[in-house]
This record gives structure tokens, C-alpha cells and sequence, in this order.
């Protein structure tokens, strides 16, 4: 049929403006921007969608919405940003279908969010389109299925048994529009659509295509990657969602710029993440961030400085635009600081979780956040009780919400310069048992390095060495070229002697349990 004119669309379906354009990189498709920044959300297609149909169908991609209508004509949309969110401008646009087909990828990452997306607009009139493979397939012939009447189900068993299949018959596709171009019935993969599983209750059935992809293609099922520092990416392969992560350290050995280079290396993959700092407020946090982003020194004290006011002007310029782009990234912050009711806590990170699609949630620090409520405490078996409650909830939360929360906890007083344990966690082994990840900050004054001594992925662990550039505010894992860190002899540590003299080649060499971290590098 000829297209509909604008006046023709306009008659029928109302008017409608351009929210936003998106923009993505050819080469990288995480490379893309949303124009103008702020504009608000909306659905790619929603213009086709008719004022009196009480279905509708929901792709990860545009491409994908597209596919779906061209080969079914039934009403097909794209959300805006992927299976990563669902703005509330957006879920207000979907109340009145009473049918909604939520058509995500068919990978890790595409399943997690089409079950999050059910959950947000009510698993009652969600169905999950998550292809098996076994129905669907007519040879590579994609000219039949405008032919098929809405509802119609090629269900002949000799056709679509999957055991019967001829050896040319695909892997199921990855989305729509992979099953367009390769010639799936996308009626009958529609017709396949299931709704989601009990919360509590499962069969292997339910998750057997997920298992076999998930051992086929191990590389989808890792986690957000941290690329300024690929080292230690390679240890914990990413972090991913529906995990608790915990971290402890020394005082002032750089937990807080270790979070802060993390966070800002998710968002800018596009990960909504929430900040929750009850030790550092919220400006001076966010001063480090703007410099670990700008990976310079910001211009401090600028009204005070000599100079001409063209020069100031051109800094001060150059300070709002970077501003201005550290505003983009999907970042929030908890409006919390010092001691805090754990239960209050929670409630905002169900608002985020349900508002913003937040995935990694960071508190820093557990001891801070819970000092109101140990006050009233009169042991210490209270206060380890009342932090081993704490981390319960947020281990619970995490695996309820399907988001990666990272967890700060203070070591207990150790001798300064002695190397922390899994036993070093303050509290009683509550947070270290509950956690996936367990990550320790260690320093000896010379040398820094973090350390992985728990990895429910895949067990790796080890450790990956942390030089701290003061101008970028960041870590490195690379030495500075111009002087190599020197190997430190702590206190009680025997040297290897060659020949007598304590040295190899002018370096002295320590026999510690620390050994030669530059010589062990995961990469």
C-alpha cells in the first residue's frame, strides 16, 4: 500500500513533535547521544500506533520495531535507550494496553531487562518474546507472513518440530530484526511468547535456553567492563548485575577515587548509577568526580588568580561546558549524609531503581550509615548485629532489584603497614559471606594495589597494581615511565642477598608475602 502522508498520519493518530534525536557511531554502538540533552523520552514508532488497539509491542532497537511491523503490521514501538531503562514519560505512554510483548534481546543483558521492564509494568499483562528456536523457522522464506491472518499459528508439527529441523535451520535469533533477515516467522515467534516465571518458584525448563546460551557465549554473561583499568577487569570480568560487591581498605588509601574512577567509567557506557555518600557530601564528592572526568586539574580558586579577565573568562567558559557534559551522564546522588536509617536508605534506592532503571548502586560507608542507629545500641554485639541486618538487606535488595550494589566497609584496627584479610572486614563474616566480590585496597605507604580475595563468577582472584596520578585525580596501572616504583623493605622482612650484598643489579629485593606485584600483573 502507498505510505500515509503527514496530514493523512495527522487525521488519524493526532499530531506529533520530534522529542529527541539519536545519534549512534557506526563503528561502536555504544558510542551515541541523545539531542538536545535533557529533551525527554519517547517511543521510536508511537506515531503508528492506533488510538483503539490494546496491544503492543516493545523492541530493544529501532531497527528491531521496524522489522516487527514490516513483516506482522501489528503495532510495534522502540524504547529510547536500549534494555537499560524505562523513563516514566515512557511508562505513562503505555498504561492503557492491556497486552504488552516485550521483545529484548536474546542475550544475558536483553533477559534481565525484559524481565525488569514486566515487573514495572505488571507481569499480569507482559509476555516475554525470547525465541527457543523450535517454532518459527519456514525455510528462509520471510514472504509469507503479511500473508497470515493476526493469530494464525503455523502449527504443523511436521514444520515446526524441532527434532524434524533440516540442518540448515539457524540458532534462534538474536532480535527482530535477525529473525527478518533470515527469514523466521515473526507471527509465530510472537505466538511463542511466554509470560515470566513465578518469582519463586522455577523449572529447568524456564531457564534451559538460557543456561545452554549462557555456556555457549560466556563473553555475554560478563559483566560491565572498567576499561581505565583493564587489569583489574580481567580479574573480576566486569561488574554485573544482581550482585553485591564489598570493599575495605585502609584510612585514606583511596577508597573513594577508586569508586568514583569506577562509577564514572559505567556511566559512561551508558550504566545508571547511584551514589549514596554518607561520609563525603555530596559537593565535595562530586569536585572529585568533575576532575577524575575532566582527568585534569580543575581551575581552583579562579576569582582569586592573577591574570586578565579574557584568561578567566576563557577558564571559567571551559569549567561550564565540562559541567555541562559531566551533567549527561546518568548519575544521581542520595541526598544522605553521616548516620542514616537503614530502612530510609532503602526506600530511595527502590525509587531510584523504579524511576531511574538504576543498575550499580554505591554506598560508601557502611559504619557511617548505620552510626545513628548503633547509638542506641549498649554492645558491641549490637552493633555487629545491627550491620549484619544491614548487609542482609542490601544483599536481598540487589538480588530483588537485579542491580549491582557496592558496599564500603571500614577494616577492623589493624597494625598500620600489616596486609588486610577477608578477615580484616569490620563486623562479624556476614558482609564477605554475603558478598560475590570481595575487594581490598592495600597499602604499605609505598606501594598500592587492589586485591580480589573473592569471585563467585569464575574464581579468579589475585591482585593488580594502583599508581595514583595526581593531576587526573585517577589510578593507573601502569608505573610512571619516568621513575619506577621502588620495591619497599617493610619492617621484620628478610632481603635475598646475591653474593653477599642485598641487592640484584643495584634493586634490592623483599622475600614478603607481598611479592613483586609488577612482575605479576593479571595482563
Amino acid at each position: 500500500p502507498e505510505p500515509l502522508t503527514t496530514d493523512e498520519i495527522e487525521s488519524l493518530h493526532g499530531p506529533y513533535i520530534t522529542r529527541r534525536i539519536k545519534v549512534r557511531s557506526i563503528e561502536q554502538k555504544s558510542w551515541q547521544r541523545l539531542d538536545p540533552p535533557g529533551g525527554g523520552f519517547g517511543l521510536f514508532g508511537w506515531h503508528t500506533i492506533p488510538h483503539d488497539t490494546n496491544e503492543i509491542i516493545i523492541t530493544e532497537g529501532e531497527f528491531d520495531a521496524m522489522a516487527v511491523y514490516q513483516a506482522t503490521g501489528r503495532p510495534a514501538v522502540s524504547l529510547p535507550n536500549g534494555c537499560r531503562s524505562l523513563p516514566m514519560e515512557v511508562l505513562v505512554l503505555l498504561e492503557r494496553f492491556d497486552t504488552v510483548y516485550l521483545w529484548m534481546d536474546n542475550d544475558g543483558p536483553g533477559r534481565e531487562g525484559a524481565e525488569m521492564f514486566a515487573r514495572k509494568l505488571g507481569v499480569e499483562r507482559c509476555l516475554l518474546v525470547q525465541p527457543s528456536g523450535k517454532r518459527g523457522w519456514n525455510g528462509g522464506n520471510n514472504n509469507n507472513n503479511m500473508m497470515m491472518d493476526e493469530g494464525e499459528s503455523c502449527d504443523d508439527e511436521e514444520d515446526l518440530s524441532f527434532e524434524a529441523a533440516s540442518e540448515s535451520r539457524p540458532p534462534p535469533p538474536k532480535d527482530a530484526n535477525e529473525a527478518l533477515l533470515q527469514g523466521w516467522d515473526i507471527n509465530e515467534l510472537l505466538n511463542e511468547a511466554s509470560e515470566l516465571p513465578h518469582e519463586r518458584i522455577l523449572k529447568f525448563s524456564d531457564l534451559r535456553d538460557q543456561v545452554i546460551h549462557e555456556i555457549t557465549n560466556p563473553d555475554k554473561y560478563r559483566g560491565v567492563p572498567v576499561p581505565s583499568l583493564p587489569g583489574f577487569t580481567s580479574l573480576i570480568k566486569g561488574f554485573r548485575r544482581g550482585e553485591m560487591t564489598v570493599l575495605t581498605g585502609p584510612t585514606g588509601s583511596g577508597k573513594t577515587t577508586f569508586l568514583g574512577q569506577t562509577s564514572l567509567d559505567l556511566a559512561e557506557q551508558g550504566v545508571n548509577v547511584l551514589w549514596g555518600s554518607f561520609e563525603i557530601k555530596n559537593t565535595r564528592l562530586m569536585h572529585k568526580l568533575l576532575q577524575q572526568y575532566m582527568k585534569d586539574v580543575l581551575p581552583i580558586g579562579l576569582a582569586e588568580r592573577e591574570g586578565s579577565m579574557e584568561e578567566k573568562k576563557k577558564m571559567y567558559e571551559a569549567l561550564t561546558v565540562l559541567a555541562d557534559k559531566f551533567d549527561t551522564l546518568p548519575m544521581y546522588f542520595m541526598k544522605f549524609h553521616g548516620g542514616s536509617d537503614i530502612d530510609d536508605v532503602l526506600d530511595a534506592m527502590e525509587y531510584a531503581a523504579y524511576v531511574h532503571d538504576v543498575e550499580h548502586i554505591i554506598l560508601d560507608n557502611m559504619q557511617f550509615m548505620i552510626s545513628r542507629d548503633v547509638k542506641k545500641m549498649s554492645s558491641s554485639f549490637d552493633k555487629f548485629d545491627m550491620q549484619d541486618i544491614a548487609i542482609e538487606k542490601f544483599r536481598k535488595f540487589a538480588t530483588d532489584y537485579n542491580v549491582h550494589v557496592t558496599l564500603v566497609v571500614h577494616p577492623r584496627k589493624e597494625d598500620e603497614g600489616a596486609k588486610l584479610g577477608i578477615s580484616s572486614f569490620y563486623g562479624s563474616a556476614k558482609a564477605t559471606q554475603e558478598a560475590d566480590t570481595v575487594l581490598i585496597l592495600q597499602s604499605d605507604g609505598k606501594r598500592k594495589f587492589v586485591d580480589v580475595k573473592k569471585n563467585r563468577f569464575d574464581g579468579t582472584l589475585g591482585h593488580v597494581p594502583l599508581y595514583f596520578e595526581r593531576k587526573s585525580g585517577r589510578y593507573t596501572e601502569d608505573a610512571p615511565a619516568q621513575a619506577p616504583p621502588k620495591t619497599v623493605v617493610p619492617n621484620g622482612v628478610g632481603v635475598k642477598t646475591f653474593n653477599g650484598v642485598g641487592h640484584q643489579k643495584g634493586r634490592a629485593v623483599a622475600s614478603s608475602n607481598y611479592g613483586d606485584i609488577r612482575g605479576q600483573h593479571p595482563l
